[in-house]
């Protein structure tokens, strides 16, 4: 574990979902080969572009449009519709084609296998802290088991914008305020989404270092960074005693 700002005292924490409380590449990798049998059942035309031609496509659109780069439902809705289309696909059945498919890739993304430490860890927290869940993604909490861990679960949809817009973290403090900023801890691994975005928030934050992004990635320093969840959980039970 790393400290690179000193710690405030923590009143509530918020908590990134995919690649900080669990391993979530095999499950995109499952989910993607879901999405692509789909797409091509309902379209053979589809099949005209590999699995990772549209896998790249769904890359360049993330570059030109960065709403949609914080949304990952809506980003894999707009990749389809405009794909089809681009291969003769009317819009209304592209439109309608995307969002079956879509039910495939989540009917298959939705299963998880949360490691038991999570579970611990959160449920240790949640004695003490409010948990709050924080996530660009679109896994659903109740259908891996998290949900009753978290008061709250802030994902992009309804006009909010995925971090590291501000968007959902103001709706975390709406919920809380009676909290300053600096007293919301975000957990997460991602140096932009999760690190850059609370910070300009004025909150603090923990980066898990899964292994996707080095220290190199980093536009700013987070307050704390860790490898193991067991060591966040014992720092942060630590400073309730």
């Amino acid at each position: 574990m790393q400290f690179y700002r000193r710690l405030q005292p923590i009143r509530a924490i918020s908590f990134d979902l995919d690649d900080t409380l669990y391993d979530n590449i095999p499950v995109m990798r499952a989910a993607e080969a879901a999405n692509y049998a789909k797409l091509c059942e309902l379209f053979p035309v589809a099949a005209a572009w590999s699995q990772a031609e549209w896998a790249q496509r769904r890359w360049q659109l993330m570059q030109t449009d960065a709403d949609l780069a914080s949304d990952m439902t809506l980003l894999r809705l707009a990749t389809i519709r405009l794909g089809l289309m681009q291969l003769g696909i009317d819009s209304k059945q592209a439109e309608a084609g995307a969002e079956q498919v879509l039910a495939a890739f989540l009917a298959r993304r939705n299963q998880v296998d949360v490691p038991a430490q999570s579970h611990q860890l959160l449920s240790e927290l949640g004695q003490h802290y409010p948990l709050i869940a924080i996530s660009n993604g679109n896994v659903d909490t109740t259908k891996i088991g998290l949900r009753d861990y978290f008061a709250h679960v802030i994902q992009p949809g309804d006009g909010r914008r995925g971090k590291p817009y501000p968007d959902m973290f103001t709706v975390a403090q709406q919920a809380y305020p009676h909290l300053c900023p600096a007293q919301w801890l975000h957990v997460g691994d991602s140096p932009v989404a999760d690190v850059l975005g609370a910070q300009r928030m004025g909150w603090q934050t923990a980066w898990f270092k899964s292994g996707l992004y080095d220290a190199s990635s980093l536009i700013v320093l987070p307050h704390v960074a860790y490898h193991d969840n067991r060591q966040l959980g014992h720092l942060l039970l630590e400073r309730q005693r």
